[in-house]
């Protein structure tokens, strides 16, 4: 018998190919509106991208999910963030800032959560996300874990520690590992192996030009990866919609 996990899982994740494509919009908590001056921050249109983009999910906050949810009828799968951050603190540490019970009363189908692994906080973020899996296990909702190496003096995207964050995020019980792309497939292609037993998914990252981006995503997909996480590189574009379906072909053949 099929579980609600599994239930859910199976609108998050393609059950045939395997694979996914997420819409990542949680970036005005962390970020502010000032970072994106001149773009329209709506989360109905935001919604609307993903949903006609054929997105097998969005990553929003709580507040944004409830809007798209009582001022549009559409359907995209939700993934609510449960943890987050302002610029505006010195503490580079997530704090949860919602609750799992929320996120079922809105009707997502997953969760996410931040450990920046490496970090002086790393022990207290970790302390969170046990909490916040026991309540997933409790209400039977998959976590997504945004396992996001913050090492003095390495690069972000260094692979050994991508790789030591990722089946950080695997052996812990995440259902989904999210991660930094490491630059190429043959590099991130380690960080999937050393995570085979969860789908791993890489961010999106920084704007890119749009040839560049898809050549990133084609690359993310043969390395063997389940999929990506998009935000900046569609809803910072004014033909972010035709974007997205470009790299809903590349990750679904379709």
């Amino acid at each position: 018998m099929i579980g609600k996990k599994e239930k859910r899982l199976m609108k998050l994740i393609n059950p045939i190919n395997k694979r996914t494509l997420f819409v990542a919009f949680d970036h005005a908590v962390e970020h502010g509106p000032t970072d994106y001056e001149g773009i329209n921050l709506d989360p109905v249109r935001i919604a609307k991208i993903a949903s006609e983009g054929k997105a097998d999910g969005l990553i929003v906050h709580s507040g944004a999910a409830r809007y798209i949810r009582r001022f549009s009828n559409i359907k995209v799968p939700l993934v609510i963030k449960i943890t987050g951050r302002t610029k505006l603190s010195p503490k580079i540490m997530q704090s949860i800032v919602t609750t799992v019970e929320e996120a079922e009363l809105i009707g997502a189908c997953g969760v996410a959560a931040t450990v920046y692994v490496g970090s002086e906080f790393e022990g207290e973020m970790l302390e969170r996300l046990a909490e916040i899996k026991r309540e997933c296990i409790r209400r039977g909702m998959p976590l997504i874990g945004f396992m996001y190496p913050r090492v003095k003096g390495k690069k972000k995207d260094d692979l050994q520690i991508v790789r030591y964050s990722a089946r950080l995020g695997a052996e812990l019980g995440v259902d989904i590992v999210k991660t930094y792309y490491t630059g190429s497939k043959e590099s991130f292609s380690k960080v999937v192996r050393d995570a085979n037993f969860v789908p791993v998914v890489a961010a999106g990252g920084e704007e890119k030009f749009e040839l560049d981006f898809l050549e990133m995503v084609k690359d993310i997909i043969d390395s063997g990866a389940a999929g990506l996480a998009v935000g900046r590189n569609v809803w910072k574009k004014n033909n972010g919609l035709f974007i997205l379906k470009q790299i809903r072909r590349i990750v679904h053949g379709d």
